[in-house]
């Protein structure tokens, strides 16, 4: 291709300017020095050269012009002499008088996608910083047909709403790009990344190759431990079998009441035998589910979310019906004397589960809980230091993220577990009455 100095960009990126018309989304991924936003930049100006166009470059949130792209499109305007007016807070070309504006897409927790609506080209810098939720207001909201939105970013975690999203559609061109494969790196970002390399491998993958952490700084659970969950297959071995399941009651409009059923094949280890969710219903449904399941499924004991209406069904089995099989979880603060760690039994509990996914202690195959727990369990401490988790409403409110209901009936299943071990290990407990010191037993180390 014969192409001007303008489109002078990466020949990895070509595809984007020979196949402009055959796709209507972009993503380009990749790492520091990749030459990903010099390209859109330059293609988005040239754009605008040749045809009349309502432009936007956006990202989640701008507080203000200099945390967009403005100023890398001014400064390819001054270097190669181009047609363009540069205003405050908008670029505008004076022969076609196509207008580049700039926005955040959420201002002060609303969305800011007024006029959107007749947008031609939309490029989303920084869009793993994009969430699902502004992802599901504002793609349909560019209802042209021949609308082009472009992409660039570095990913941060596995699940990054953008990449998930748009990754395999058959509308979408998928580009990743490295500094190493981007003629126009300097030498200078070059040394730069090879002194990165030198210290830290995990973060030259991250910031330079554009691979993901492997979970967010504040995220309990990483991926690809997650993953480990999915093959940790340990066999059902002779006189184990004990089960125990967890009940999350729902308290929400959109929540659904869940169960998980633990079966443990070993004396560590465990598996996620049976999740099931449903809408929740009148009491008397969630206490007949909860008992046609844990009968069903011969399940030893059980454990029912007992703040909020959860209460309700526990009393129901436990003291109407006097099924002492049935026991109830509850989240008060535990005082520091107590535990000096965790400042709830929901956060010191998920951090047992932890234990046994990083021990391999615990199979997992079902995938929404996998899911759960990477995207819902986020921390931060409280005032004595200790990690706790940030609620589900706050999780619900602030990042967009659904309850995770059969996670919390794991994690109230796996509260269990402990319980279960100290009463099998009790029962082989040598009595001092009854054996002696010289008791070749004893000696031999058998309990």
């Amino acid at each position: 291709m014969i192409l001007p100095a303008l489109l002078d960009v990466p020949e990895k990126l070509l595809p984007i300017i020979q196949r402009i018309n055959d796709f209507r989304y972009f993503l380009i991924e990749g790492g520091r020095g990749g030459g990903k936003s010099q390209t859109i930049g330059r293609i988005f100006l040239y754009l605008a050269e040749h045809k009349s166009l309502r432009m936007v470059c956006g990202r989640e949130t701008q507080n203000s012009i200099n945390e967009s792209v403005y100023s890398l499109l001014a400064d390819i305007v001054r270097s190669n002499n181009l047609y363009f007016d540069i205003g405050a807070s908008k670029i505008t070309h004076r022969g076609t008088q196509t207008t580049i504006n700039f926005r955040g897409f959420r201002e002060q927790g609303s969305f800011n996608i007024q006029g959107m609506e007749g947008v031609d080209v939309l490029w989303i810098d920084e869009a793993q910083a994009i969430t699902k939720q502004t992802l599901d207001v504002l793609i349909p909201t560019i209802r042209k047909d021949k609308a082009k939105i472009f992409f660039t970013m570095n990913r941060h975690v596995h699940n990054d709403p953008v990449f998930e999203k748009f990754r395999d559609r058959s509308d979408c061109l998928h580009i990743k790009i490295n500094y190493d494969d981007n003629k126009h790196c300097t030498a200078a970002l070059k040394r730069e990344a090879e002194e990165c390399k030198k210290k830290s491998l995990e973060d030259y993958e991250h910031i330079w190759l554009g691979e993901p952490l492997a979970r967010a700084e504040d995220c309990v659970f990483g991926h690809d431990e997650l993953f480990s969950c999915k093959t940790n297959v340990y066999p059902l071995r002779e006189s184990y079998g004990y089960r125990i399941a967890g009940f999350d009651i729902a308290r929400y409009g959109d929540d659904k009441c869940a169960c998980v059923i633990l079966q443990q094949n070993g004396s560590l280890h465990w598996e996620v035998i049976f999740a099931d969710q449903w809408q929740h219903k009148d009491l008397n449904y969630t206490t007949g589910r909860i008992l046609t399941t844990a009968a069903e499924n011969k399940v030893d004991k059980c454990i029912i979310d007992e703040d909020g209406i959860g209460s309700g069904p526990l009393d129901n089995l436990s003291k109407g019906r006097g099924m002492d099989n049935f026991v109830g979880f509850r989240n008060p603060s535990i005082g520091y004397s107590d535990n000096k760690e965790y400042a709830n039994p929901r956060t010191l509990n998920t951090y047992k589960l932890k234990d046994m996914i990083l021990k391999g202690h615990i199979h997992i195959p079902d995938e929404t809980i996998l899911h759960e727990l990477e995207e819902a369990f986020r921390y931060t401490f409280d005032h004595n230091q200790r990690k706790i988790l940030i609620s589900k409403e706050i999780m619900r409110s602030k990042f967009k993220v659904k309850s995770p209901n059969l996670a919390d009936a794991l994690i109230m299943a796996v509260s269990l577990v402990g319980e279960v071990k100290a009463q099998q290990d009790n029962r082989f407990v040598r009595h001092p009455q009854y054996v002696k010191e010289d008791s070749l037993f004893s000696v031999a180390g058998v309990r």
